[in-house]
């Protein structure tokens, strides 16, 4: 298993990359933004802009966002970059409730693989 500073993207190139010629969905909270990445491994970036709120609001919908994502990443195909991207209604909302669009949101995006998409939800 690779450390999490791996799994983690970090390098403004890639963000470009992914922001430039990757594929997105959006859902009620999020939008997800993805790249394959021709690695053995994906790797994810949580984002809150400046249109979500002030530092707090910023940081907690980035929390909520990763603590989601970590109930269903053992489910997430592996060769992807991925970049949540939080949207200005993160802020009402709870845990379940984020987990449940970033979930639906990243299987339109068909990055689930097919025998564990009837396991959550």
């Amino acid at each position: 298993m690779r450390n999490n500073s791996e799994l983690t993207l970090r390098k403004q190139k890639d963000f470009i990359k992914v922001y430039n010629s990757g594929k997105s969905k959006g859902s009620k909270y999020v939008v997800v933004i993805y790249r394959k990445n021709n690695l053995g491994y994906s790797r994810t970036a949580f984002v809150s802009s400046k249109k979500v709120g002030n530092s707090v609001e910023r940081n907690r919908s980035r929390r909520l966002m990763r603590a989601a994502y970590s109930s269903f990443k053992g489910k997430v195909v592996s060769g992807y970059d991925i970049i949540f991207v939080a949207r200005n209604s993160i802020n009402d909302a709870k845990e379940k409730e984020v987990e449940k669009s970033m979930f639906g949101a990243v299987r339109a995006c068909g990055l689930i693989n097919s025998k564990n998409q009837t396991d959550n939800k």
